[in-house]
């Protein structure tokens, strides 16, 4: 029946085009639909465990983390912090070596915990995420935004102050605020990545980047990311874990997520929020996960229209595309079942069809989305594809077929071949 099934498509050639091109419509629509879902959603995913049912507090638009950070540590009810970071380790963009110490032009090193960095993946423009690297011999592994003057493979050299001793009070220097010795201490860190512009950032707000300044009434997950872009600060990030032997300082930054302690009572918690709010905004999990559902549902929402329009589109195309097949291929059936084929064949025949139009749709899809890519025309968007967006389109194609294939076979059950024969006289 391949070869029967064959020879129908091709015989309908110009039919089987007009309908795989619908197909391949149909399945770049259904592509973007999934992307726009999966947009909405895979920023939140790996943010939902630091917001678990116990008591916590989110604090936002902090206005002296130094200070707020002293008083968490504190704090015998807070459980952990969990942000981005802060460090006392330094570079310069303008040297890589530091051949001439630290200018003016001095830039802070972020850091970031091993969860978080496992947690999001963002867009690379180059080199690779610090969850693929490791440190290589004494270099630190560090990844940069694309606004910085390194490039991947570079070794750039930072530099933190470091007690050495105490200073007398003959010394010239001597301040009894700080009365010791230090001296500049350099590593050095390789660039395995550049974080592409335009990318999220988990553990940096917007606001701590310099690229947003609007406050939002209610915050939700994606206050947890910085849009990282040119117009915004220059960061280098290195992992915590390859700081544990460099005797340097680590603070948080940004937004952070205070876990308290399952012990702590309601009035307690509620006397902490009210105590935090000195240091920034604060809202409490639960109002938190609220608005963050609230975001996604109004979101998806706001796609039904889309899928519906795909669903629609495929019925109307295959109902449309099998009355003008039905009326070419009725007469083929009436002398194949005249010739001892049985009807089941018919199916078997149709169905051949069907799948050769599917792969011919879907290299339409994919030269579509290959021009397109190439125009750069993806790259503003949230399209992409995957698993789920090849289960979408899988079940449009299951869909197409059973139409295809529902409404002749209805037909040749209710009519016998000399009819079929006498209608296509």
């Amino acid at each position: 029946m391949i070869k029967y099934g064959l020879k129908e498509f091709a015989r309908n050639i110009y039919s089987n085009i007009f309908i795989a091109v619908q197909l391949a419509i149909a399945f770049i629509i259904m592509s973007a639909a999934v992307s726009s879902v999966l947009s909405r959603i895979e920023m939140y995913t790996p943010v939902k465990k630091y917001f678990p049912d116990g008591k916590g507090l989110y604090i936002c638009n902090i206005y002296d983390a130094t200070s707020l950070d002293d008083e968490l540590k504190n704090i015998d009810d807070v459980e952990s912090v969990t942000s981005g970071y802060d460090t006392s380790l330094y570079y310069s963009p303008s040297s890589k070596d530091l051949s001439n110490g630290l200018g003016d032009d001095r830039m802070s090193v972020n850091a970031l915990s091993e969860d978080m960095i496992k947690s999001f993946t963002p867009q690379m423009s180059s080199g690779k995420w610090l969850s693929n690297a490791s440190a290589n011999g004494d270099l630190i592994p560090a990844v940069v935004t694309e606004n910085s003057n390194y490039k991947t493979g570079d070794i750039v050299t930072i530099m933190h102050k470091e007690k050495v001793g105490e200073m007398s009070p003959d010394d010239e220097d001597f301040d009894y605020a700080d009365p010791y010795k230090y001296e500049y201490v350099k590593n050095k860190v390789e660039i395995v990545g550049v974080i592409a512009d335009g990318s999220q950032l988990l553990g940096f707000s917007s606001a701590y980047l310099g690229t947003e300044d609007s406050i939002k009434e209610k915050p939700d997950f994606r206050d947890l990311y910085a849009n990282v872009n040119k117009h915004g600060n220059m960061m280098l990030i290195v992992p915590t874990d390859c700081l544990k032997d460099i005797n340097c300082k680590i603070y948080p930054c940004g937004n952070q997520i205070v876990t308290l302690k399952d012990n702590v009572s309601n009035e307690r918690f509620k006397e902490l929020e009210l105590y935090l709010r000195d240091y920034g905004r604060v809202f409490d999990f639960e109002d938190f996960r609220e608005n963050s559902l609230v975001y996604i549902n109004g979101q998806l929402i706001k796609l039904v229209p889309m899928l519906i329009c795909v669903i629609v589109l495929v019925i109307v195309s295959s109902v449309s595309a099998s009355a003008v097949n039905i009326k070419k291929r009725l007469g083929d059936y009436g002398i194949y079942y005249l010739c001892g084929a049985k009807w089941n064949a018919y199916i078997k025949i149709d169905l051949v069809c069907d799948l050769m139009t599917a792969v011919m749709a879907a290299a339409i899809a994919v030269c579509i989305s290959n021009v397109l890519t190439m125009s750069k025309f993806m790259g503003n968007t949230v399209i992409s594809f995957g698993w789920l967006h090849l289960i979408g389109c899988v079940c449009i194609v299951i869909l197409n077929i059973l139409i295809s294939l529902l409404i002749p076979g209805v037909i040749m059950r209710r009519n016998t071949p000399n009819e079929i024969l006498m209608i296509n006289e």
